[in-house]
C-alpha cells in the first residue's frame, strides 16, 4: 500500500520501519519482531533498507565480537542515497547507528572483516561515469567510513552483490569472496571473484551463470565449500533462486 516513490516523497501513509527477530534453532522457529526504529533510523530518512544479504560478527580486533549489519537509506529533502551500518554490542539484545558513507549515490551494500578488525563496505554504485562497486572502509567497528572509492574491477548494471571474508584456522591467510553480476550494462554473468590481498586486486574468477542474474549471497558451509545463492534464469533474472555449492578447491585454482 506504501509504494517506495510515495515513501521517498514522504507521502506514504507509514515509513520503512526496522525489526529484529531471533532464532535458537537455525532458522527453523523466530521470535515476534521486536522493532528497533527509533535507534537505528534517523528522523529526516525516509526509505530505509537492510542488507539485502548477511551480516557480519567481528573476529578481531577493539571490537571483536560486535555484529554489524550494512543497510542504506535516503534523505528527505535531498533524496540523496547512502550507505550506512547499524550494530551490537550485545549479541543483538540492542542496536545502535553506525556510520553512514561520506558520498552519496550508493545504497544496498555488503560488509566483510578484513585482518586486524578493520572492515570494508562495498555498494551498489549510481554513479554511471564508473560502472563498477564503490568501496569504503572503517578502522572502528563501522563507525565512521572513509571517502568512497571505485573498484574498477568489479563492474556492475547496479545490482546488489555479496562479499565474504574467510580466515584460515591459524588466521594467518585471509580470503576475500565476491559474488555479482559482472557485467556493465545487464544483469548477466554471474561471477564469483577471489581476492588475496584484501580487495585490492581479483586475480581469480569463476562464472557461475552466463545467462540473467540479480541478487546473491554467500556463505561458507561446513565442509569448507563455498554456498552461492543467488536469482538467475533464461529468459530474466528474476526466473528462479539458485542454490550452487563452489567446491572451494576450484576457487583457489582459479587464483593460480
Amino acid at each position: 500500500e506504501d509504494p517506495e516513490k510515495k515513501i521517498i516523497e514522504g507521502n506514504s501513509k507509514d515509513t520503512r520501519r526496522v525489526f529484529v527477530m531471533e532464532s535458537g534453532d537455525d532458522g527453523k522457529s523466530w521470535s515476534s519482531p521486536l522493532e528497533i526504529t527509533s535507534s537505528v533510523k534517523q528522523d529526516h530518512w525516509t526509505w530505509y533498507a537492510t542488507g539485502p544479504c548477511h551480516g557480519i560478527q567481528l573476529k578481531e580486533g577493539p571490537h571483536r565480537d560486535r555484529l554489524i549489519i550494512p543497510c542504506d537509506h535516503i534523505e528527505a529533502v535531498s533524496k540523496e542515497y547512502y550507505s550506512h551500518t547499524i550494530y551490537s554490542d550485545d549479541g543483538g539484545g540492542t542496536w545502535e547507528l553506525g556510520g553512514t558513507t561520506p558520498q552519496d549515490q550508493v545504497n544496498e551494500c555488503t560488509v566483510a572483516e578484513l585482518p586486524d578488525g578493520k572492515v570494508m563496505l562495498n555498494m551498489r554504485n549510481y554513479d554511471r561515469s564508473q560502472k563498477s562497486r564503490k568501496v569504503a572502509f572503517s578502522d572502528d567497528g563501522g563507525l565512521t567510513w572513509s571517502d568512497i572509492v571505485a573498484d574498477n574491477t568489479l563492474i556492475e548494471p547496479i545490482c546488489q552483490a555479496s562479499l565474504l571474508s574467510i580466515f584460515s584456522a591459524e588466521k594467518e591467510n585471509h580470503t576475500l569472496l565476491f559474488l555479482n553480476p559482472a557485467h556493465e550494462e545487464k544483469r548477466e554473468n554471474m561471477t564469483l571473484r577471489i581476492s588475496r590481498d584484501e580487495g585490492v586486486t581479483w586475480p581469480g574468477s569463476v562464472v557461475l551463470h552466463r545467462g540473467p542474474s540479480a541478487y546473491s549471497d554467500l556463505t561458507r558451509l561446513s565442509n569448507g565449500n563455498l554456498g552461492c545463492f543467488y536469482e538467475a534464469g533464461d529468459s530474466n533474472p528474476y526466473q528462479g533462486i539458485v542454490f550452487q555449492e563452489v567446491i572451494w578447491e576450484q576457487m583457489i585454482r582459479a587464483d593460480l
